[in-house]
């Protein structure tokens, strides 16, 4: 009998742990790539600004149908090249992502500079004046693909324009915030009706610019910030890494999330391929944590959600953070 008993009990504890497997394998199955993807670089113009923005559409291969969209804005001195990671891991489960580069703050500003020029270069382009053309970049794009698809254009028939999700890296963070309702003084404006939710890669804030709660008062849609303990300064500006959790504890609930990874850096959130092996098991946790997140507040799925405020933590390593109100 004794026997027969610890059988039992051995038997009963691997279906336990079997259940448990299949109930996290399915709840994590969403973030695994669906499909091939196709991409194309474009020149749009917006003809009442006499300026171009470059575009890199990054979608699934095969085609979908009614498939929410998502922009992304690269980093100061960046390129089409910013977010390449997060773009591919999104469009291969059914986005169609649309990245922008931005004169003035693109790679252009340090390209044929002197090694020893780049910096100051860099410096140079981080103006309100930028943002400014940065925020007016969104618009226009989010103008144009209506117009493409009011116009019939098979491709952009295909794009639900009612589900639309904003994120970038760096300067893009600040892009990102300011179009989803961050005041700037100024510079401000309502956030954009036609953005559904939002994700802000080493977001930053402007302590020179007033209350921190009345900067982010506005911003009521879904953000998940994303940062890490060496996300700091860059080119001397002062940040500290936790100052990049302050938007995240200065906006309002609900839907507000914020990933911390220790021993992320700057770089390692901009969604280019990195050398090392802690950079690589971040970016796979960035990838299924930032699908989660569109899956819930874009494709309005609720298993998504759920797994982000519940077994989503399992996957982080034992030191980085998920956080939500």
């Amino acid at each position: 009998m004794k026997l027969d008993f610890l059988r039992y009990l051995a038997v009963s504890a691997a279906a336990c742990l079997l259940a448990l497997f299949i109930a996290q394998s399915e709840a994590f199955a969403q973030t695994k790539v669906a499909q091939e993807v196709s991409s194309r670089n474009e020149v749009w113009r917006d003809e009442k600004r006499s300026r171009d923005v470059p575009v890199r559409i990054v979608a699934p291969a095969a085609g979908t149908t009614a498939a929410p969209v998502i922009l992304f804005s690269h980093g100061l001195g960046g390129s089409l090249e910013g977010g390449k990671l997060w773009a591919r891991e999104w469009a291969a489960n059914g986005y169609i992502v649309v990245t922008l580069q931005h004169a003035g703050s693109d790679e252009g500003i340090w390209k044929d500079k002197p090694r020893l020029e780049r910096a100051k270069a860099m410096k140079e382009a981080m103006t309100a004046r930028n943002l400014v053309l940065r925020m007016d970049d969104v618009k226009f794009v989010l103008d144009d693909m209506a117009r493409r698809q009011k116009e019939d254009d098979a491709f952009w028939k295909q794009a639900d324009l009612k589900r639309i999700g904003m994120s970038g890296h760096s300067f893009g963070s600040r892009t990102t915030m300011a179009v989803s309702g961050q005041s700037l003084g100024p510079m401000a404006m309502a956030a954009d009706p036609r953005i559904t939710a939002a994700i802000a890669f080493s977001p930053n804030v402007n302590k020179r610019a007033g209350s921190l709660d009345a900067q982010f008062a506005n911003i009521r849609m879904p953000l998940f910030s994303i940062t890490g303990s060496k996300d700091g300064e860059i080119m001397g500006d002062g940040t500290k890494a936790e100052d990049r959790t302050l938007p995240f504890e200065h906006m309002p609930a609900p839907d507000k999330y914020l990933a911390f990874f220790e021993g992320g850096d700057h770089m390692v959130f901009g969604g280019h391929n990195t050398r090392t092996s802690l950079d690589r098991d971040i970016q796979e946790d960035v990838k299924a944590l930032t699908l989660a997140f569109w899956n819930a507040y874009l494709k309005q799925d609720g298993k998504a959600k759920a797994w982000l405020k519940g077994d989503a933590r399992s996957i982080l390593a034992d030191k980085d953070t998920l956080r939500f109100k």
